[in-house]
């Protein structure tokens, strides 16, 4: 009994005007009962109703907040098996949810995070991997930050883990292009006023050693050591020069450039170069390529670099492909079938004075490390990026692209 009114029944008198009988008032009480209950059950099963609205509406939210935000979030049980996978994890791995609930952690990512993962899962507490390397079934290499946290109720029985992964791959390429960037101007401001200190002397040694060449004229073995003083002097001053290259990324002549027309004038220019190295050409230039704006001759420069040193990535002959195309921006690819770079140096590549080429060969001089770093510079004075993909053995290409020129609209 809950001792409590859920409702009022009126009672009166009979159609006929007669008072109503004991019988009647017992059957009536009988009845009461029941309708009380049927009017209790009524309001429960609204109120019911409404509860299962109010959590469908909350479960609803609740999934799209953890749908919308931009990091990716996964759990799994206590067997390892995937529990939920929101729709940023699907977009990050190329891997639908239908075919990730119910597998393993094993099942889905690559060893190295299964191994990680398993050796977190054996102490309490939440751990955190930092600019962890993870591979997507695609092939591409994501970097990413993740956190492993158990996963509680709300009397904290660890039901399974939360496993949260935010892609830091475009931001830690921004910051390395920044570094870089900042690295370069600094060196740059240090290669002007090196550059001009070295030059003086450099002039003067030039100088005297050719006048001493004249003096000792039929002497072979002082001769040959003069020689020797003076093309070192212009080795020096090549250096110097291309110092002086590599400060200058500011100001010249920019105007509306074909990019398909500068690179076909500088092959034209290497063509002795690549046919005697047995380097082939490929070029599949886009026939109606937007102009950009940039300096014709520092643009020339950029492609120079680039083409020579995938002719000394080809030791014995290669095919260079070199191809544009037309996107958000104007985008050349340069590919060589060369020995590739190696993967601790590719970060390295931009770097002022790092070379490869380590020793002579086939009577050539050895690289100075200025040509990219001119090239880095160049492409960010034409508002570009350039980024390259290789690997060891099997050739590079690296990808340049620049913004199209912008046009006034008159209104």
């Amino acid at each position: 009994m809950q001792h409590r009114t859920i409702a009022v029944l009126g009672l009166g008198k009979t159609k006929d005007g007669d008072f109503l009988s004991s019988e009647d008032v017992e059957l009536l009480q009988t009845l009461a009962g029941y309708i009380g209950i049927a009017i209790q059950n009524a309001r429960l099963y609204k109120s019911l109703e409404q509860k299962v609205a109010q959590y469908e509406r909350l479960k609803d939210f609740n999934e799209n907040i953890v749908e919308s935000i931009s990091v990716g979030v996964l759990a799994v049980d206590l067997d390892d098996r995937i529990e939920f996978w929101n729709s940023q994890m699907e977009v990050m791995f190329a891997i639908p949810r239908s075919e990730t609930l119910g597998r393993t952690i094993g099942e889905i990512f690559p060893a190295a995070f299964s191994q990680e993962f398993r050796r977190m899962r054996q102490s309490s507490g939440v751990h955190n991997l930092y600019k962890f390397r993870v591979e997507t079934r695609s092939g591409d290499t994501r970097m990413a930050n993740i956190a492993i946290a158990p996963l509680v109720t709300r009397r904290f029985h660890v039901i399974g883990r939360l496993i949260i992964v935010d892609d830091i791959t475009e931001r830690t390429d921004l910051e390395s292009q920044l570094s870089q960037a900042e690295k370069l101007s600094s060196i740059g401001l240090l290669a002007a006023g090196v550059a001009h200190e070295v030059n003086t002397p450099l002039a003067v040694i030039s100088s005297y050693a050719q006048l001493l060449a004249k003096q000792v004229q039929g002497d072979e073995k002082q001769s040959a050591l003069l020689d020797k003083i003076t093309k070192q002097t212009f080795r020096a001053s090549e250096i110097v020069n291309n110092l002086l290259n590599f400060s200058r990324t500011a100001g010249g002549e920019f105007a509306d450039v074909n990019i398909n027309q500068v690179i076909h004038d500088t092959l034209s220019l290497l063509e002795h170069q690549l046919k005697s190295a047995r380097v082939r050409i490929e070029e599949d230039l886009y026939s109606d390529l937007p102009p950009i704006h940039g300096n014709i001759g520092k643009l020339q420069q950029v492609f120079l670099n680039l083409f020579l040193n995938a002719k000394d990535a080809m030791q014995g002959g290669g095919t260079l492909l070199v191809t544009t195309r037309n996107g958000s921006g104007v985008t050349v690819s340069i590919s060589d079938t060369g020995s590739g770079i190696a993967p601790d140096h590719v970060s390295r590549i931009y770097d002022p004075f790092f070379t490869t080429k380590t020793a002579p060969r086939n009577g050539e001089r050895r690289g100075t490390g200025l040509g990219l770093s001119v090239t880095y510079g160049i492409i960010q004075e034409h508002a570009g990026k350039i980024w390259v993909e290789s690997r060891e053995g099997q050739g590079t290409t690296f990808y340049l692209e620049f913004p199209f020129v912008r046009k006034a609209v008159n209104v």
